[in-house]
């Protein structure tokens, strides 16, 4: 291993335990699909579309105050490897005209639009943290994500959520495990 590599690493680890690997994020995306879980099972798609998307919003800010609760001061950690976290969530975001489309024309196919697309950051963040979680989350949530959409076509919008919600559990666990280590 070079001396870049090594200091990498090194930086790697200290911006995730600084951060606390960031676990109050993770705890609100469980959040958010739990409950559009739960109005899968009440809302018609055409609304549950419009509701996933104007909770979407609340994601960032329930992680900030979840921060203290979980002891994930991300906002307060600093590191020059975070500014690809920015740009990756930037990039998710951009994808939201697509969304809002598939949302008013095709709103059967938002829960597997929104679950593999605000998923396309975790491989980044997994990265920026220096562990393997990001990618097993991302490509977790389009296995399954797939998998609901395929076979329980009629589930989409209950199972498809609370299988993206279970997904962001078992991440929570893992990074908790991770942090506890001292990894």
């Amino acid at each position: 291993m070079t001396a870049f590599e090594t200091d990498l690493a090194a930086e790697h680890r200290r911006y995730a335990a600084a951060a606390g690997f960031g676990v109050s994020l993770p705890v609100a995306g469980a959040l958010y699909w739990s409950a559009l879980a739960g109005l899968g099972a009440i809302l018609p798609p055409e609304d549950w579309g419009f509701a996933a998307a104007g909770l979407s919003g609340l994601i960032f800010p329930l992680g900030l105050l979840l921060q203290p609760v979980f002891g994930s001061p991300f906002m307060k950690a600093k590191s020059p490897l975070s500014r690809p976290v920015i740009y990756s969530v930037l990039a998710i975001n951009l994808l939201w005209p697509a969304h809002i489309a598939i949302i008013l024309n095709a709103p059967q196919i938002a829960p597997l639009s929104l679950a593999i697309g605000m998923a396309l950051h975790w491989p980044v963040i997994g990265w920026v943290y220096g562990s393997s979680f990001g990618i097993a989350h991302a490509l977790a949530r389009t296995a399954a994500a797939a998998a609901v959409w395929y076979a329980l076509p009629e589930l989409r919008f209950t199972a498809l959520p609370g299988a993206m919600a279970v997904i962001y559990l078992v991440t929570v666990i893992w990074l908790l495990r991770i942090r506890g280590r001292g990894a």
